[in-house]
Order: C-alpha cells, then sequence, then structure tokens
C-alpha cells in the first residue's frame, strides 16, 4: 500500500518538461490555426462583411496574437529541452540516493530512538516520526537539496522500508 497520491506536491523535471513540451505543441498549434484563418479573412476568403479598415484592425490584432503564440511555443520548447537535461542529472542523483537508501537503512534503525516496543503510537503517528528521520538522514547525508525533493525521497524510501509492514497490517485488517 502506498500512501496516496503524491504527497509532497513535487514535481520532477522530467514532468515539467514533457509539461512544457504540450504547451508548446498547443501553443504552435493555436497560433497556426489563428494565423491561417487571420491570413484567410484579411484576403477576403472568408465570409464576412465588413468595412476594410476593420477587417485591417481585426486581422493586425488577431496576426499578433497568433505571433505571440508562436513565440510562446518557441520557448516552451526551448525550456523543455533544458528541463530534460536536468532530468537526466535529477535521476542520477535519484538512483543514487534510492542506492545509499538500501545500504545505509533499515526498518529496524530507523525505528529504533523513535518508536519503542511499548509505545502506542498510531500508524499516522509513526509515519511522520519515519518520514522526518529519513529527511533529516537524507537532508545530513546529501546537502543542498529542494526540499519537496527530500520530501519526494523520503516518501519512496518510506514505501521501499516499509511496504510490506503496511501490506501485511492492511491484510490482517482485511
Amino acid at each position: 500500500m502506498g500512501l496516496g497520491p503524491n504527497l509532497t506536491g513535487y514535481q520532477s523535471k522530467r514532468q515539467k518538461a514533457s509539461e512544457a513540451r504540450g504547451s508548446a505543441f498547443a501553443l504552435m498549434i493555436v497560433g497556426l490555426v489563428v494565423l491561417v484563418l487571420t491570413l484567410l479573412w484579411a484576403f477576403n476568403l472568408m465570409p464576412g462583411n465588413m468595412s476594410m479598415s476593420r477587417r485591417f484592425i481585426m486581422c493586425g490584432i488577431l496576426g499578433a496574437m497568433s505571433i505571440i503564440m508562436l513565440i510562446g511555443s518557441a520557448f516552451s520548447m526551448k525550456n523543455s529541452k533544458t528541463l530534460l537535461k536536468g532530468a537526466k542529472a535529477e535521476d542520477k542523483r535519484t538512483e543514487e540516493i534510492m542506492k545509499w537508501a538500501k545500504e545505509n537503512l533499515s526498518a529496524g534503525e530507523l525505528d529504533d530512538g523513535i518508536i519503542s516496543e511499548g509505545s502506542d503510537f498510531e500508524d499516522e503517528e509513526k509515519c511522520i516520526l519515519r518520514m522526518q528521520r529519513i529527511s533529516y538522514l537524507l537532508d545530513l547525508k546529501f546537502m543542498n537539496l529542494e526540499p519537496a525533493y527530500i520530501d519526494e525521497m523520503s516518501e519512496r524510501i518510506y514505501l521501499m522500508l516499509f511496504e510490506n509492514e503496511t501490506d501485511e497490517t492492511d491484510d490482517n485488517v482485511a
């Protein structure tokens, strides 16, 4: 059992790059459609009874909007490429952190000192204490990480270490 949907609010650079690329394509498509329609209207190939000066103003405004959308599309595409480069470094850091966690952390060691045999903590309280301890250890070992990234990695490590325990508890309840 997981902790539910992403509770950390963290969005990876890979996800951000994907969203930026999607925005770029959307802006490009809308910008091109508006530009084509504007050109058709400017050359009087679309129906509409309008004075020449009014048509000129409307085509100017719509043309400027379509160009702004196309420029925004280019910037968004460039941003997605930059984020994709950063995503590779982030993926490498994530692998490094998870490898460290597998080699250096265990469920028992995390519980030592915070959860004793006779304690009557609720499951939610245990989870919070464990997550705080994991976050502290990550911050100590890997400096200068984004707080949201630390929370995300803490959640992943928690699931890695305590997922079986949580599943067994759920099986007993059902």
